[in-house]
């Protein structure tokens, strides 16, 4: 009996460590934002300026660099071409002056732990992904692109 309720409290823990990284930080996108184009079809359906923060589970913690910090990027993908086809998420990019930032981390949509960059979907198939990025502190991106897909952000 001692180590059943061991074991759910473990459980527990887990899942708290899962799902408090994507509940944190400043909402800044909130609201579906869709964008087709190439046979993709890309939704933005949140975008956060933080948390600064997440546990990959095995005690493996993530922190941006000093003077940086994490904006996430919370995306729907949907190949809506006939055949199965790869979509890289280092084609994603948010802009920072004349620069790019290319994603540090790309997740499943509700757990953590890094997943392949590059996926192949199969005709019609959807995947959710969490793409964070390291950002520069007390800069603020206009816009989020997933080439050839461009979403505006508002300054933050």
């Amino acid at each position: 009996m001692a180590n059943q309720r061991r074991s759910l409290f473990t459980s527990l823990l887990i899942a708290l460590a899962t799902f408090l990284p994507a509940a944190c930080g400043h909402v800044i996108i909130n609201s579906p934002v869709q964008r087709q184009d190439d046979g993709w079809d890309l939704t933005l359906t949140k975008l956060t300026d933080g948390p600064n923060s997440f546990n990959e589970g095995g005690g493996i913690n993530y922190y941006p660099a000093a003077g940086e910090r994490f904006i996430w990027a919370h995306v729907t993908l949907r190949n809506d071409a006939r055949v199965p086809r790869k979509f890289s998420f280092d084609r994603c990019d948010l802009d920072a002056g004349n620069d790019a930032i290319l994603p540090a981390m790309v997740q499943l949509g509700f757990l953590n732990g890094p997943v392949n960059r590059e996926p192949e979907l199969a005709a019609g198939e959807t995947v959710d992904r969490r793409v964070v990025f390291s950002y520069p502190k007390h800069q603020s991106p206009s816009r989020l692109r997933c080439a050839p897909m461009i979403i505006p952000i508002p300054q933050f």
